[in-house]
């Protein structure tokens, strides 16, 4: 999270040499005047807090906490020191810590939007998306050109399937924040959510001129092209992303999906690979890989990796659908009725024209 209010002190002691032309005499002891100088609670303070900032700036976060925790002795209302002490709590994940600091900037000064955002990535971070919106809500009410917090709002927004407000958000995000990457990114996103292709599109391609090396970003580009049956321009995306990112097993499953469209079932099969090799609980690649062993006709391998899938994710209405089709081309007409059904249980609707058509 980034911070403001960073404020360091930095005294300087100048060391002069002089050249005698003879050796000095040794002064007396009335020539030397010793000053104490005794420092307030307030420059003691200061000087906690610059040094919790030093800390902090070095990841040393649990040295940064007691430096902050000094100042805070000195000056119970520092709100500084209890923003960036917050800050450090985040950072080692104590949430509730740093949202009881975020609590007293907040009481200490009630129009610091920075003081909402932090809370808000707190609130976030423990699943209360509601408050969290509550709290980025706040805090664009105190600064109406804080860019992150709409980003972060249009998040959530997105999260909760509104995705007209995310839109505007991002949106408004881009506005104040031109080279804003992620904004045009997540924007594609909805549009994409709302079947806006050729929009989703152009804001991925848009994300990408602005920040080239983040895969993710042309793994949805691929995504948004395989949506307009544009499989080879999918490919060459997935193929980016995977040259910018080796392990990016969601990449790998993409890819491998669109492999299928284009007739490589083999090919496809090695991606689903990948992508397990990476993520061995992946049930996405297992039944993407039972698809790619069925087209090869290879059904009793097929039914292996539905069964997998279904081991993981025991919702999964389409590998229930899957494997019954497979179970059907070896013979086991009772079983492919019995995952057609379950299938049909799970929400897939497919499942109930197989049961009418196929089972008796």
């Amino acid at each position: 999270m980034k911070r403001s209010y960073l404020i360091t002190l930095i005294l300087l002691i100048g060391a002069i040499s002089f050249g005698y032309a003879q050796k000095p005499k040794k002064p007396n002891k009335t020539d030397t005047v010793k000053i104490a100088v005794q420092l307030t609670d307030e420059q003691k303070s200061q000087q906690f807090y610059n040094d919790g900032i030093s800390f902090y700036e070095n990841k040393n976060y649990d040295n940064a906490i007691l430096k902050f925790n000094d100042a805070i002795n000195l000056k119970p209302n520092f709100d500084k020191a209890y923003f960036n002490r917050a800050s450090a709590k985040y950072e080692k994940k104590d949430y509730n810590g740093a949202m009881i600091d975020y609590d007293k900037v907040i009481e200490l000064t009630p129009t610091f939007a920075k003081g909402y955002f932090g809370r808000a990535q707190c609130k976030y971070a423990l699943n209360d998306k509601n408050g969290a919106l509550s709290d980025y809500t706040q805090a664009i009410n105190n600064d109406k050109s804080y860019p992150q917090a709409y980003y972060y709002r249009g998040g959530i927004s997105f999260e909760l399937g509104d995705y007209d407000a995310a839109i505007n958000d991002f949106t408004m995000a881009i506005n104040l924040k031109q080279d804003y990457a992620y904004a045009y990114n997540d924007r594609g996103s909805a549009k994409l959510m709302k079947e806006d292709f050729a929009g989703a599109i152009g804001d991925y391609t848009k994300a990408a001129q602005l920040n080239p090396n983040l895969a993710f970003i042309y793994d949805n580009l691929g995504s948004a092209k395989k949506k307009l049956n544009d499989f080879k321009g999918a490919l060459e995306e997935y193929n980016i992303a995977l040259k910018l990112d080796t392990t990016f097993y969601i990449a790998y499953n993409n890819r491998g999906s669109v492999k299928i469209e284009l007739g490589d079932y083999e090919g496809a099969i090695k991606d689903f690979d990948k992508a397990l090799k990476f993520k061995p609980d992946y049930a996405f690649a297992f039944n993407n890989r039972g698809n790619a062993k069925y087209k090869l006709k290879k059904y009793k391998e097929a039914i292996l990796d539905y069964n997998e899938a279904i081991k993981l994710k025991p919702d999964f209405g389409y590998a229930y659908l899957n494997r019954g089709i497979a179970k059907e081309m070896n013979r086991d007409p009772e079983g492919a009725c019995k995952d057609w059904d379950k299938a049909n249980s799970l929400g897939v609707k497919s499942g109930d024209n197989y049961v009418k058509n196929e089972c008796k």
